[in-house]
């Protein structure tokens, strides 16, 4: 029964990454403020968390030191590839960021090769020699205008899928001691909200000319919902089956992305993005095939520092 609901979980997640770069496109068509977004996700995910928490029964209105603090410190490191995210979305088409956000394991690898958490192997030297070639596929093929000049927000959408793998290195490798998935989703969502509001006060604050109509605020709660869905997916995922499970919900997330991208919103999808995309399926099966490394091992071996652990994605 726990192998189902693993993939159930999986294919939510998996999901939800795939329709979200429709999603940012969609906020920055209707001319949504970042801050708002972030803000208003992260109170409401919270809230909804918190109380689901407390009508489960176990739940507190009291949470322990550590579960704040490592709330904190993941809502301080996923709001800023979020925020940048957001706000790329109204120069990137969603069918290039998509296969963008989907390359955070192999700057992860890159990050844990460097710092000595992970053993080079031919494997993976083959992943990220594929994702780079997908990468350059699909930043030489994209045209910001008829002299084919190199797209430049494209190439800075790339610090996103970086800022996404330390997020969730951290969120893999510091899960508080007896914490569950409620307790920690609440308290990183909530965090997620508050830290944004200072910058919400002060560039975009509540009834301030130019923000959409209420009524288009409507897209923020449906976020919501499925935020709701994905941040208890990410981190039962995260916490019981560990980073390499977790990741390849990118298998799901990734072609969905771009299909989804394509169908409400057209663009280019022309043989080299499809190309772009099929390198990057390679590159990550390469990437997460072999052996999977435990959600325990991978904590022990952090700790101890003494032998490499896997590399993790993102995804949000």
């Amino acid at each position: 029964m726990s192998a189902h609901r693993h993939l159930i979980w999986f294919m939510a997640l998996g999901l939800f990454w795939g329709l979200s770069p429709s999603i940012y496109k969609h906020l920055a068509e209707i001319a949504m403020p970042v801050s708002h977004t972030v803000f208003w996700t992260g109170i409401g995910v919270g809230v909804a968390m918190f109380v689901i928490g407390l009508m489960r029964g176990g739940g507190s209105w009291r949470y322990p030191a550590r579960i704040m603090v490592y709330g904190a410190a993941c809502a301080f490191l996923m709001n800023i590839p979020f925020g940048i995210n957001l706000y790329l979305a109204q120069f990137v088409p969603p069918t290039e960021l998509a296969i963008v956000i989907t390359t955070s394991p192999f700057f992860a690898y890159l990050a844990a090769l460097l710092t000595g958490w992970e053993q080079a192997t031919s494997r993976r030297l083959w992943a990220i020699a594929a994702g780079f070639a997908s990468t350059v596929v699909l930043i030489v093929t994209r045209e910001a205008s008829p002299s084919g000049d190199i797209n430049w927000w494209l190439v800075a959408a790339f610090a996103v899928p970086l800022l996404y793998a330390i997020y969730n290195m951290y969120a893999a490798r510091a899960w508080p001691e007896g914490a569950n998935t409620i307790e920690v989703g609440a308290a990183e969502s909530l965090f997620s909200g508050l830290l944004i509001l200072p910058v919400l006060l002060w560039f975009a604050p509540f009834g301030a000319a130019g923000q959409p109509e209420l009524w288009q605020y409507w897209i923020l709660g449906t976020t919501c919902l499925m935020w709701i869905v994905e941040r208890i997916a990410y981190f039962t995922l995260i916490n019981e089956k560990g980073a390499v499970y977790t990741v390849q919900a990118t298998y799901v997330s990734t072609p969905a992305a771009v299909l989804i991208a394509a169908l409400f919103f057209g663009g280019a999808t022309d043989i080299w993005l499809w190309l772009s995309l099929a390198l990057l399926m390679v590159a990550l099966y390469l990437n997460n095939s072999g052996r999977h490394v435990s959600p325990a091992e991978d904590r022990t071996l952090h700790q101890n520092h003494t032998q490499p652990v896997a590399a993790v994605n993102q995804g949000q």
